[in-house]
This record gives structure tokens, C-alpha cells and sequence, in this order.
């Protein structure tokens, strides 16, 4: 019983002390409470609305540096807490002994401290800008009429950087801020340097700044050249970012045409990005060119690309090491650099690895083509290249590549392209089972002053290469071997098959001439004083052979024979004459004989004229001979 006893009057005392406990916060909540609502509520009668009103314009002279003036009437609010609203404000900034506008705010409000407003002193926070218009010059030395003696500016001459990416700021200077909210704002950039104005509109903003020395965050929408962005930047070093020294910044972008992300270390100097991780996408071409006015040759078949790449800045160069890229169905990876050098153009270096190449899309993007679609071959003004904004120096790679009607395998490849000379060189391929090397040089920016092709190919199937080329006529079929040279004094773009000169040979160890029927060449001659090639079998008939040698000299659009020979078995067939190529025709000799001296009866010498039109010419005999029966 007497447990029980003292459990109960141990109960009855905790439960008093919690009594008294909550009678004591209630009154204090209370008393809190009647304090909160006496000061909002004598609030009027202890502040001057003129003295808040001159230390808020005298709070944005200090920030800025430079005259405000309100043109408008202030607002004062008490509840929930105090606020003041201004209307009609300009800072203003004199020049030349006159006034220059910097900025209009239509509306300007912030939080104040009631006690500090009280002492004569208010503090204010939460800023809300209402369509703010801020204009900036931009000096050909990148100085902005906005800097000034304020104390933003001071707080960016004195801050220092520190280890792990942040800044350190004098405490004098530490002033606090709180947020800021900018309500369909707009900043016009005034560039002395490019002589561009750049428009900045529909700005909607919330910005998070507690202290000068703390992070800065940053959520915007705005407007850019009628194309609605998104832009989301935070820097632990805000004010070396503000000054144009290198800072931590963490950034991504979107719109409906390209999209973004950075996070490394960046400055507004030049819109540098130091070093980091980049990645870029844009979705809709079509749409950033018409958005960025970009007329650029090749561009028209591009119609999505994206990178990712981690980025090393070493003075004027830039490298962009691991590489990934896509463009359109075209996926690669590599290192490049980008170096930047006095009174000349930037120079784009590196190695690309592609899983697939459009050969004649690189060549066209790089100005190693024929004028793009809709371009008059006549006119002198063509579409922007690459090549005017930028020189080149990449060694290429691809498992695969395409240049139609033809797919090589394991290229190895070189562009080197400058104002004063451009080449392609492709160092190996294999081309339709053999070996493939070519090289294009020229000179003059994008071949403007011409240019020499040299190729080589080795053991190839031309039995696939006359099928790719579609080749109607007599056509070799069997591995076989191709030089080529070729020269141009003109223009790539204006160049014509009558503008080209050089040579080319073509030797083969074995293999069949389709569309060729010897017999019934010999029996139609024993009839006919001429007939067309259509009419011997061409369709079936073929010449097998075990070498094919021709070689000739080309130029004013006709090819001159200097050797053509087919060795077969049991004949030879040999050629001589020019090909009038620029206007598909033919004007031959032709002589069909024995192989063998000993078998001349068996396959008597005749000589025949091949002329007309390829691929049917006209085959007139020169000495007939009887047909014969072979056995």
C-alpha cells in the first residue's frame, strides 16, 4: 500500500510542473504574440514613410554606385511584415556632363527590419523587381558602364579566392541580401567590340543570395532572340564570376531547339569555360538555324547533334578530352583542341574515331564540295564554309564510312584545310575487297583556286564497282587494280568534266569482259559493212582474259588512249584512239587477234572502227574476214 501511495503523489507532482510548464509557454507565446501585433500595429506612428523611402534610394545609390531617383510614390505595408514599394525608379550615371539612363524598375519593393526602421536605420531584403530595364555598353577593353564605386563593385575588386571553390569577402563588405525576384524584366548589351545589340527580354527570375560571400542561385526564364529559354546557374564564387575572374559554376539550359549543362570553372570575360564537364544537345536544328540566322554550307542536312566532353583551358587553347559525340545517325569520340592565335584564325586539331562517316557530308561541311542545294553554280557568292571561321588539322578514323555509291571499311583518314590550302588524304581503306588510298589537295580556301586528286586502288572486285556504278556496256569483270590523277585549275564548285586533266590506269590479272562476243563480232563484219554492238550477243556474250592493261591521258573532256589491251586465252583484243567522254562518245581503232602467232588461222587479224555513242557504239569493219567455225 505504501508503493502504491507514493507512485500516486510522484503522478500528482510531474503532473503539476507540466501544468506550470505550459502556463508559462502560453503566456510567453502570448506575450510574443501582443508584442507582434503592438509593433505592426504602432508601426505607422514610429516610422517616417520619407525616412524609409530616402534609405531605401539611398540603399540602391550604395549597391549601384550611381544616382537614383523616384519618381513615384512609396508604398509601406506592415503586415505580415514590413515592406516597402517603391515606383518609378532610374539609376542613372552622369557622362559627359549629362545624365545616362542605366536602368528603369517600374516597380521596386523589399522587406525591411521593423526595429532596425525604427533606430533610423532600416535593413532590407526580399527584393521584388518589377520589369526592370537595364541597359549595359560593353567597351571595346569588355569594361561595363555599370561598374562603378558601390559597394557591389568593391565587393568585386577585394574578393579573394579560396581552396574547394569558394570566396572570401572583408566583413565590411559582407553585406547581406536575402532573394530577389525580377518580374518580366529585359537587359540590352550594347557590344562596341562585335558592334551587335543584344536583346535579352521576358526575364522572370528568382534568385537566392544570402550573403555577398555565399553561394548564388539562380532560376530564369527569359527570352533570347524570340526563343524561350530556361537557366538555372549556381557559383560559390559569384562575385570573382561577376568580376570576369575564373569561378566555380554549375549551369544548364534548355529551349524546345538545344539544351545544356557545365560544371567546372568559367568566365564571363569572353564567355571562357576554363576547364570541366560540357554537354550540349541540340534537338532541332532547322530550328536553331532559322533562331541563330546561321547560313552555313551542309548545314541543311543536319538535323540533330550532341556532345559531351570534359574541357581543359591552357592559355589560348582549349581541349575537349573524352570526347563523345552524334550527329544525326553519326556516332564518334576523340580529343580536340581549339587554339586561338593572333591575327589568324582559330585552329581546330585532334583525332575522331566515327562508327560510320558520310564521307561526302564531311567534305561538304568542310567546303571540299560542289555548291550545296539551291546554290547557282555561276554565282560567286556562296553559302558560308567552315573554312572562313575556322582552320583544320584532324587525322580521321571510321569502321565504317560511306561515299555513294561505295561503303569502305577501316578508314584512316587526314583533313587539313587553312585559307591558303586544303587537303584530304585517306591513308587506307578497304574498298570492295581490296586496298583504297586517295589524296585531294588544292589551293585556296575550300579548293577556290583548284585542286589534284590522286588514287590508287589496289585488287579491288570491279564486278561490284561497275554494279554500284550502274555501268551499262561492256564492263571488266574480276580483281583488278586503278591510278588516277587529276587536276583542275578552277573552282571545285565550278569545275566541269571538260575542266579536268590527267591520267589513269587500269590493269587486270584475270577475269571476263561482259558485253563482248568475239565470234559474233567476227560473223556480223563477214556480213555487215556496219552494225551497232547491240547486234553481237552484247546482252550475253562476254571475253574471258587473263590481263587487261589500259592507260590514258585525258583532258578538254577527251580521254586519249595510250595503251589498251585485253590478253585472253585464245585472243587479244587492242585499242587505240580518243574518248570523247565529256560527250559520251567514242572514236576507236580496234584490232581482234590470235594470241598466240600460231594460231592466226584459227583467229585471223581484224581490224574494226568503233564509233557513235557509248554504250552502243557502232562497230564498222575495216579488212572483213570470213566468219569461222570455232572448234
Amino acid at each position: 500500500m505504501a508503493d502504491k501511495r507514493k507512485i500516486a503523489e510522484t503522478g500528482q507532482r510531474r503532473l503539476k510542473t507540466a501544468r506550470r510548464v505550459v502556463r508559462v509557454a502560453l503566456v510567453a507565446v502570448i506575450s510574443l504574440l501582443v508584442v507582434f501585433v503592438v509593433s505592426r500595429a504602432a508601426a505607422p506612428y514610429l516610422i517616417s514613410s520619407s525616412l524609409v523611402r530616402s534609405a531605401m534610394e539611398r540603399a540602391v545609390a550604395h549597391w549601384t554606385g550611381h544616382k537614383v531617383t523616384i519618381a513615384g510614390t512609396s508604398e509601406i505595408s506592415f503586415w505580415p511584415t514590413p515592406r516597402v514599394t517603391l515606383d518609378g525608379v532610374t539609376i542613372t550615371k552622369t557622362v559627359d556632363g549629362g545624365a545616362k539612363a542605366l536602368g528603369r524598375i517600374e516597380r521596386l519593393s523589399a522587406n525591411f527590419g521593423l526595429y532596425s526602421a525604427i533606430q533610423g536605420k532600416p535593413r532590407f531584403g526580399e527584393f521584388h523587381l518589377l520589369r526592370p530595364r537595364f541597359h549595359v555598353d560593353r567597351d571595346r577593353a569588355g569594361k561595363l558602364d555599370w561598374a562603378s564605386e558601390g559597394l557591389l563593385s568593391a565587393a568585386v575588386r577585394e574578393v579573394t579566392p579560396l581552396d574547394g571553390g569558394r570566396q572570401a569577402l572583408p566583413p565590411d563588405l559582407d553585406a547581406q541580401i536575402g532573394s530577389i525576384t525580377i518580374e518580366d524584366g529585359s537587359i540590352e548589351l550594347q557590344d562596341e567590340a562585335s558592334g551587335h545589340l543584344i536583346e535579352v527580354g521576358a526575364i522572370f527570375a528568382d534568385v537566392s543570395w544570402p550573403r555577398l560571400s555565399d553561394e548564388l542561385r539562380a532560376a530564369v526564364l527569359l527570352k533570347l532572340g524570340g526563343l524561350d529559354m530556361k537557366l538555372d546557374l549556381a557559383s560559390r564564387q559569384p562575385l570573382l564570376l561577376c568580376g570576369g575572374k575564373d569561378a566555380s559554376v554549375r549551369a544548364a539550359f534548355g529551349s524546345t531547339a538545344f539544351d545544356g549543362t557545365f560544371e567546372g570553372v568559367a568566365s564571363l570575360v569572353g564567355g571562357e569555360l576554363k576547364t570541366g564537364s560540357l554537354a550540349l544537345s541540340a534537338k532541332d536544328i532547322p530550328a536553331l538555324r532559322d533562331w541563330s540566322g546561321i547560313r552555313l554550307a551542309g548545314l541543311d542536312s543536319l538535323t540533330a547533334a550532341s556532345l559531351t566532353a570534359k574541357i581543359e583551358r591552357d592559355g589560348p587553347e582549349l581541349r575537349l578530352e573524352d570526347l563523345d559525340f552524334d550527329i544525326n545517325d553519326t556516332h564518334g569520340t576523340g580529343i580536340l583542341s581549339v587554339l586561338r592565335r593572333d591575327g589568324a584564325k582559330p585552329r581546330v586539331s585532334g583525332t575522331v574515331a566515327f562508327d560510320r562517316l558520310d564521307i561526302t557530308r564531311l567534305l561538304a561541311a568542310f567546303s571540299l564540295d560542289l555548291p550545296s542545294a539551291g546554290e547557282d553554280e555561276k554565282d560567286e557568292v556562296r553559302l558560308p564554309r567552315l573554312l572562313q571561321w575556322l582552320d583544320f588539322d584532324l587525322t580521321l578514323s571510321a569502321a565504317r564510312a560511306d561515299l555513294p555509291p561505295f561503303e569502305l571499311d577501316e578508314v584512316a583518314a587526314s583533313i587539313l584545310a587553312t585559307e591558303t590550302t586544303a587537303q584530304f588524304d585517306i591513308a587506307d581503306a578497304v574498298f570492295e575487297g581490296g586496298d583504297l588510298t586517295a589524296s585531294f589537295s588544292g589551293g585556296g580556301s575550300g579548293f577556290s583556286k583548284g585542286g589534284d586528286l590522286g588514287l590508287s586502288i589496289h585488287d579491288a572486285d570491279f564486278a561490284a564497282v561497275a554494279e554500284h556504278l550502274a555501268i551499262k556496256g561492256p564492263v571488266p569483270q574480276g580483281k583488278g587494280s586503278v591510278e588516277l590523277s587529276l587536276t583542275t585549275a578552277k573552282p571545285v564548285w565550278a569545275t566541269g568534266l571538260s575542266d579536268m586533266s590527267g591520267t589513269v590506269a587500269f590493269t587486270s590479272k584475270a577475269g571476263v569482259l561482259t558485253g563482248v562476243d568475239p565470234a559474233a563480232i567476227r560473223a556480223h563484219s563477214a556480213n555487215h559493212a556496219y552494225f551497232q554492238l547491240s547486234a553481237t550477243n552484247a546482252d550475253t556474250g562476254s571475253m574471258p582474259y587473263e590481263r587487261l592493261t589500259y592507260k590514258a591521258r585525258y583532258s578538254n573532256g577527251t580521254a586519249e588512249i595510250e595503251e589498251a589491251s585485253l590478253v585472253g586465252a585464245d585472243e587479244t583484243l587492242t585499242l587505240a584512239g580518243v574518248i570523247p567522254y565529256a560527250s559520251n562518245g567514242l572514236a576507236l581503232s580496234a584490232e581482234l587477234s590470235a594470241t598466240d602467232p600460231a594460231r592466226e588461222p584459227e583467229f585471223p587479224r581484224m581490224r574494226f572502227f568503233l564509233g557513235g555513242s557509248w554504250p552502243d557504239p557502232v562497230i564498222t569493219p575495216i579488212y572483213p574476214s570470213p566468219a569461222k567455225t570455232l572448234k
